[in-house]
Parts: structure tokens; sequence; C-alpha cells
């Protein structure tokens, strides 16, 4: 049974993308018979969306608070097109084409997914705020979560690593003893158990 694709993360859609991928929604689900009555209604869908344009255009070279205050309207819009996504499942019985008719997408099968290769642009930035800093790395396509590793300077064959588990690729993480220096290393992780670390990373939080 093909799967309603929900991932309307800033990682899968830029804010324009978006803005696309709604209105393409929008329309396919406009007097479509398969969706007699959606829920959120098109109406609010496209209320939303209006709504988030145009704070996405005040955002631009704006100030923080817009931008803020645009982010806040994007996770509304993103929440209520997961919660339509959810109706297309139902009402599609898990049929392709009539998923598709809706503008929504399909996910891809679910199998196994190795192991991945090392993240890319790895980095461990010293953050302003006292005791925390912010690792990340680029996203990595299909990887269902990453993993970080940290360990007090200098990591040796008996040194006891932290681990820390997220779904996005880029943490603030805190808690550190200022001026301490540790050592930072990153992997992008599946369903397979093996992990390509990266090269590690020195850093010291304020």
């Amino acid at each position: 049974m093909a799967e309603v694709l929900i991932n309307f993360s800033r990682d899968e859609y830029t804010d324009s993308e978006l803005v696309t991928e709604t209105q393409s929604i929008e329309t396919k689900m406009d007097g479509n018979a398969t969706y007699p009555a959606p829920s959120p209604t098109i109406a609010a869908i496209t209320a939303q969306r209006i709504i988030f344009q145009e704070a996405l255009a005040l955002a631009h070279k704006g100030t923080p608070t817009q931008t803020s205050y645009k982010n806040d309207q994007r996770d509304i819009l993103e929440g209520m097109l997961h919660v339509l996504g959810a109706y297309v499942q139902l009402q599609s019985g898990g049929d392709e084409t009539k998923i598709l008719s809706s503008g929504y997408h399909t996910a891809a099968s679910k199998s196994a997914i190795g192991a991945f290769g090392v993240v890319e642009n790895f980095s461990v930035v010293t953050q302003k705020a006292v005791n925390k800093v912010l690792v990340s790395c680029n996203a990595m396509p299909k990887a269902l979560f990453y993993e970080i590793m940290f360990t007090p300077y200098p990591a040796t064959s008996a040194s006891v690593w932290v681990t820390v588990t997220t779904t996005k690729h880029s943490t603030e993480l805190d808690g550190f003893t200022s001026f301490v220096p540790y050592v930072f290393k990153m992997a992008a992780c599946g369903t397979d158990k093996g992990r390509n670390f990266s090269a590690t990373i020195t850093r010291a939080a304020n």
C-alpha cells in the first residue's frame, strides 16, 4: 500500500518551495471527488498559506522578530498539511493514483537503509551563550537521525564518549564546562548499525 509523503520540513522544502507545494495541493484537492470533506478544509489551508507568504515577504531582509514570526507561521502550515495528509491517506485507501491526484507525493517503500558515508561540512561552533556549542553538518538525504559524540580533550582509548541522538543535522548542545576543550564527531544514521563518523573537531565552550 502506498503511503503519503508528509515531510514538509526545512530539510525537504525551502520556504518558497513549500508555498508552491501547498498551492499545488490546494488546486488538486479543490473539487476532487476522492476527497469530499478535506480536514482541515482547503479554504483553511489557503488562508494559512497566504499568512505564511505575507510573513515570508516581511522576513526578507527583515528583523529577527519578523523572521521568527515567519518560522512560526510555517510551523502552523506544516502542521495543517500533516493533518490533511492523514486524511488523504485514509480516503485514498493507499491507492497511489488517488494519492497523487491530491497533490501529495508517495513515500518510497520502506527498505533497509545501509551505512551512510561520512557527513560533509561537519562543524562545531562556540555559541555566545555560556556552556553551549552548535554542532552541524550538511543534511544527509534519507538519514533517519544523526549521532553526535563528544568527550573531554584529549581523546584516548580510555575516553568515555557521550552520545547525543537527534533528527536534525544542526543541534545546539549545552552543559559544557567553560573553556574546557572537548572532542566532537558526528555521523548520519539509517537502519544499519554501522557508523561512519567524521574526523574529530576539538572545541571549548564559553
